[in-house]
């Protein structure tokens, strides 16, 4: 049940063109630019009537974005569901890094890992959940980080220590 369903999760946050750990108020700021823009009075007659379908069709999806992300509990389970779906996709891993190995910018509260291509894999603090891997893509290229677990880096260290004692 749950492969097939978390398959078929639609990214809201790049439809709302915010990042995933982006506040109430930046999500509602960024929900009332898109819906005036893509408001089906605002298109008025100058556009083809393909651009205007266009644009009524991503009206719906902005406001059905902002009914998801702007209800706290909703964005919790869509946030659960979003994040089962990458952590069980398969992607080829460049890194394993723990959560030490990043960077925190306090002002963000983000965490960061620099890429090989130059930018950095980042994450959001309230993203990070204890006992979870968790896989990260770079924002410029194809390459992703799996950051490992407390739990799952301490069974690292352990099996590195069994080997280094023998």
């Amino acid at each position: 049940m749950g492969t097939g369903f978390t398959e078929q999760v639609p990214d809201l946050y790049s439809l709302l063109q915010v990042q995933q750990c982006a506040s109430y108020d930046e999500l509602k700021q960024s929900y009332q630019r898109l819906v005036l823009k893509y408001h089906p009075d605002k298109i008025g007659g100058h556009q083809s009537p393909e651009d205007q379908v266009a644009a009524q069709d991503m009206f719906v999806a902005v406001d059905k974005a902002w009914k998801t992300l702007g209800d706290p509990t909703l964005r919790k389970e869509y946030d659960a569901r979003l994040n089962e779906k990458t952590v069980s996709q398969e992607f080829p891993v460049d890194e394993e890094i723990t959560l030490a190995d990043m960077d925190f910018d306090e002002d963000q509260d983000v965490f960061s890992y620099p890429c090989r291509c130059g930018d950095d894999y980042s994450v959001c603090e309230d993203e990070v959940e204890d006992g979870r891997d968790m896989v990260i893509c770079c924002s410029t290229c194809s390459l992703t980080v799996r950051v490992l677990s407390v739990s799952s880096a301490n069974e690292q260290d352990g099996t590195h220590q069994q080997e280094e004692n023998r």
